[in-house]
């Protein structure tokens, strides 16, 4: 009966940290989901999200992608 009793009082709570958890999860996995690019003539590093990039914003020359961390 306790249990249901702080169950009951406490349940916006732990929805809010439950929401906060998957939230926190859910930015982990779109941080990772970025791709780095290094460029060879200037060394601009560039990370992009949801396109993929061919040539450098700064000196306009082609990137390499860089390997995973």
């Amino acid at each position: 009966m306790v249990f249901l009793y702080v169950l009951q009082r406490h349940e916006a709570a732990i929805l809010l940290t439950l929401l906060a958890v998957v939230g926190a999860v859910c930015f982990y996995y779109a941080l990772r989901s970025r791709k780095s690019y290094r460029c060879p003539e200037c060394g601009e590093k560039i990370r992009v999200e949801h396109m993929e990039t061919a040539r450098c914003g700064v000196c306009g020359s082609q990137l390499q992608r860089e390997r995973e961390e």
